[in-house]
C-alpha cells in the first residue's frame, strides 16, 4: 500500500492500483481507480479488503479516531 499523508488526513493506495482510500476523523472514502464499482472477479474485492485492514491500523496509529467533529 502506498501512502500519501496530508495534515488530519491520509490517502492509500492499494499495491494492486485497483482501489484508494482518502481518511480523515471526517470521512473514509472508497474509490475504485479504474472503470467503476461493478467487477468481474472477487480479487477485487479482497484487494479492498486487505486496504482497508492495514489503511485503518496505519490511520488508528497515526491519531485518526473516526469521532467527526
Amino acid at each position: 500500500m502506498d501512502i500519501i499523508s496530508y495534515p488530519g488526513r491520509f490517502v492509500y493506495i492499494a499495491q494492486s492500483g485497483d482501489w484508494r482510500l482518502d481518511i480523515s476523523n471526517d470521512h473514509f472514502i472508497i474509490l475504485p481507480q479504474v472503470g467503476v464499482w461493478e467487477y468481474q472477479s472477487g480479487r477485487n474485492l479482497d484487494n479492498l479488503a486487505t486496504l482497508i485492514v492495514e489503511a485503518k491500523a496505519h490511520a488508528i496509529a497515526n491519531g485518526i479516531t473516526w469521532q467527526g467533529s
